[in-house]
């Protein structure tokens, strides 16, 4: 009997130690599906067959270089400038290309791609309207990880808000090869076995923002925090007689760490040193971090750090990561870090398709950087980079990307097992130089310093002679029947003025406050802080949220609905006769001489009567109205947050930021971008040219359908070589 009972003892501990084992494992495994950011949802696709005529069909190769003004690049190659686009528009085509309502980047990029309007395929803004009514990230969706204490339960769900297929999935499932470096909207990026495809436009640093850098400095009264742009301010201290810095890097959110006291999630983080040194006579200072060190001279940047942040769940897991660092300044120091990005060398979410793509990418052509937002427009708005650091970052940018894309286009060309016959490439420096060098150009522009460096140059001129460079090369290696279009999603006009469209809501009693609402920052954004923002919803009727959207407070429809939707309608165009008429009561003598007008907004869009939405219900938290303002004028940085409201308070502000051109809220007739061909193109007749047209034209090359578009696109008429116009 007591034999019987010991085996059975025996036998119990046993099978408790398997389901211990079990659990164990379990555990693990459902970490490792939290944190690599997204179960597969389908099983793995297969390799399309190949096209029949896929060795035959002319290479097809569409060219972005985002934010490129057709107004400056026709003045440019006017004053001789431009060489290689100049002899496109002789050769070839040069027109004008309208951009989509609104003009900005995620909506444009995506209308290109797709050839449908904003209501099919769903990209709306930079910045969306989360069901609690405060401001989200517009590009991906996120929902977030569920943990019981540090166990993880739930994995996140991760994925593009696009929702129309883009031209490189249509050409791919067709049996075309493709080859698409930076496409937007792509992350994370979906398994596509055959396409050699990166990520763009929407790829997170590891922290889960568009570019949380930090600047460590020694300098007396520095003091930590944040920075509106999303930095982060590290003081350097040290202990007496001490010859170095102890301090750390922030990386990715670590949500067993619990909410900060803004409520914004905790971050990871690793220790690291900074020591002033010089070496051969040069000034500098030396980083140590994780067993790795480097001595970065004043005025550098050094190599990518490969850095590993131990998360604190249960079991552990760490996320890898790269990071670099440019040493500003060494009397005070000032040190300032790129945000640290995903490591495509071993990405926590997918970075490109086919696996390793990205590896080996790096492998061949050297580090890169993996944010869809690679420029520090961030660190400069704040003042923390200059401008010549900011045009040498715009420029290693562009000669890094085309190297990239020029090697990999000679190398998948006619011979390749897989020969890619569908190009595709974004160049985004472009963008960027005109956001914050527009204060150069625009001498009557308030942040305009004519005793700054480049008061007397034209550095954006500089970025776009460094484009057409990148045109030339690629023509240069173009076959006999390869088809090229080079196209911009937008234009640019100066901002001089932001425009607190939600404060003169509070001032005309359709926005009501519970108290002063506070001024928000980037990193509270992105950090998913859950502050208050001094809305009384139970009596608000319209609010601005994102770059120049308006949303109404429906019944419902929304989480505190007030307004009857049988007043929808008339609330609408009561306030789009409003905005219409608002003025300026502060426009200078020097505004009006270059064309500023008083009324700061040329048309107010009911986006019901513009998108189509299709056969499908809109989704719940679509836009109202869209505000296309007038030259100079912007919605305001605190608007887009919804943030900085008072109960009186001014409506209009003179814009004293680096960032200084823009279009992102600016009517679209006012931002056309640029249309380029080695095919002559003739004049448009029914309409011009517009982004969509783009998608329509790719797919008329390969003679793919194109009933999914609507007419709401149309293929652009190349004209075939030798063909008279």
């Amino acid at each position: 009997m007591t034999s019987i009972r010991r085996r059975a003892r025996t036998l119990g501990l046993v099978q408790r130690s398997a389901v211990h084992r079990l659990l164990l494992l379990a555990l693990l495994g459902l970490n490792v599906w939290v944190f690599a950011g997204v179960l597969p949802g389908v099983l793995p696709a297969r390799e399309p067959a190949p096209a029949a005529d896929r060795d035959a069909v002319p290479r097809m190769i569409v060219l972005v270089f985002d934010g490129v003004d057709y107004r400056m690049a026709k003045a440019y190659m006017e004053a001789g400038k431009l060489q290689n686009l100049a002899r496109l528009a002789r050769t070839g085509g040069f027109h004008r290309l309208m951009s989509e309502l609104p003009p900005e980047s995620p909506v444009a990029l995506a209308s290109m791609l797709t050839g449908v309007n904003p209501g099919i395929h769903r990209l709306f803004d930079f910045v969306g309207r989360g069901f609690d009514d405060r401001p989200e990230n517009g590009m991906v969706e996120i929902v977030r990880a569920r943990l019981v204490g540090r166990v993880p339960v739930r994995p996140p769900r991760i994925r593009s808000r696009l929702k129309a297929p883009t031209f490189t999935e249509l050409c791919w499932k067709a049996g075309y090869s493709v080859l698409s470096l930076r496409q937007p909207l792509l992350f994370p990026a979906p398994h596509r076995p055959g396409a050699l495809m990166t990520t763009g436009l929407g790829t997170p640093d590891l922290a889960g923002s568009a570019g949380f850098y930090s600047i460590y400095s020694d300098r007396l009264r520095f003091e930590e925090g944040n920075t509106i742009f999303g930095g982060m301010r590290v003081p350097l201290n040290a202990t007496e007689g001490a010859t170095h810095y102890d301090t750390f890097v922030w990386g990715p959110q670590d949500p067993s760490l619990g909410l900060g006291r803004l409520g914004e999630r905790q971050r990871a983080k690793v220790p690291m040193r900074v020591e002033p040194a010089s070496e051969e006579g040069r000034r500098g200072v030396r980083l140590v971090l994780q067993g790795e060190s480097a001595f970065v001279p004043e005025g550098e940047r050094s190599a990518f750090f490969s850095v590993e942040f131990p998360l604190n769940t249960i079991p552990t897991r760490s996320l890898p990561g790269i990071v670099r660092f440019e040493v500003l300044n060494v009397s005070p120091i000032e040190l300032l870090m790129d945000p640290v990005q995903i490591d495509p060398r071993a990405p926590i979410l997918s970075l490109s398709t086919e696996p390793g793509y990205g590896k080996q990418l790096w492998e061949q052509y050297g580090p890169y950087e993996t944010t869809g937002w690679r420029e520090q427009t961030f660190a400069l708005n704040d003042r923390f980079q200059d401008d010549e650091g900011f045009l040498r970052d715009l420029l290693e940018d562009l000669d890094q990307g085309a190297h990239t894309l020029l090697s990999e286009m000679k190398r998948v060309r006619k011979g390749h097992k897989r020969p890619a016959r569908c190009v595709f490439y974004t160049f985004t420096a472009t963008d960027r130089a005109c956001h914050c060098f527009y204060r150069h150009r625009d001498r009557g522009h308030p942040a305009h310093d004519p005793a700054a460096r480049f008061a007397k140059e034209d550095p954006i001129l500089t970025v776009f002679e460094r484009m057409d460079k990148i045109v030339g090369d690629v023509v240069a290696q173009l076959e006999e029947d390869d088809v090229l279009l080079i196209a911009s999603d937008h234009g640019f006009q100066t901002w001089r003025w932001e425009v607190q469209v939600n404060q003169w809501l509070v001032d005309n009693g359709y926005l009501v406050l519970t108290e002063d609402a506070r001024e928000k920052n980037l990193t509270n954004f992105f950090g998913g802080a859950r502050e208050s923002d001094g809305v009384d919803w139970s009596k608000t009727r319209a609010f601005a949220l994102g770059l120049g959207q308006v949303y109404l407070n429906l019944k419902g429809r929304d989480r505190v609905g007030v307004v009857d939707p049988s007043e929808k309608r008339a609330l609408m165009e009561e306030l789009k006769t409003a905005l219409e008429g608002l003025k300026n009561p502060y426009l200078t003598d020097e505004d009006r001489r270059d064309g500023i007008p008083e009324k700061c907004i040329r048309e107010v869009s009911i986006l019901e009567d513009v998108w189509d939405f299709g056969d499908a219900e809109p989704p719940a938290h679509v836009p109202d109205l869209q505000i296309g303002f007038e030259n100079g004028y912007r919605i305001s940085w605190q608007t887009a947050l919804l943030g900085g409201m008072k109960a009186r308070g001014d409506v209009f502000k003179k814009n004293l930021w680096p960032w200084s051109g823009d279009h992102c809220s600016t009517h679209p007739d006012l931002v056309p971008g640029i249309l380029f061909s080695n095919r002559p193109i003739p004049r448009p007749r029914a309409r011009p040219y517009h982004v969509r047209d783009i998608a329509a034209t790719v797919l008329a090359h390969f003679g793919l359908d194109r009933s999914h578009l609507r007419g709401e696109s149309q293929p652009i008429p190349l004209i075939p070589l030798g063909a008279s116009r």
